[in-house]
């Protein structure tokens, strides 16, 4: 099952470029204006994590993406934060993302 192969935060950088997550943010005008604690690129990869972990609270969805950052001082925000981050971020970063990934992958020939 997808949920058990995508664990942490590197492994989703590993699948979904970064590179095109600030590009979709600067396309959408959904980039941060200030520097927060939760910046929009890490909602991205929380919100896209959400669907591989439908069954977890933020919180543990929050948890399973920072396992792979030993060593690392990570962001401990309350399920309150992470859900206006996610209302601040919208859809729309995440709608032209999967607009972008979705597109076929092979030609008819």
């Amino acid at each position: 099952m997808m949920s058990t192969l995508l664990g942490n935060l590197g492994e989703l950088t590993q699948v979904i470029d970064p590179q095109l997550v600030d590009a979709v943010l600067e396309e959408t005008a959904t980039r941060e204006q200030r520097v927060r604690l939760l910046p929009a690129r890490v909602v991205v990869y929380f919100v896209l994590a959400l669907v591989f972990f439908e069954r977890s609270s933020y919180r543990a969805v929050w948890n399973k993406l920072g396992t792979g950052l030993c060593g690392v001082a990570a962001a401990r925000p309350c399920a309150f934060s992470l859900s206006r981050a996610r209302r601040r971020l919208g859809s729309a970063p995440l709608h032209r993302l999967s607009e972008i990934l979705a597109s076929p992958v092979a030609t008819r020939a």
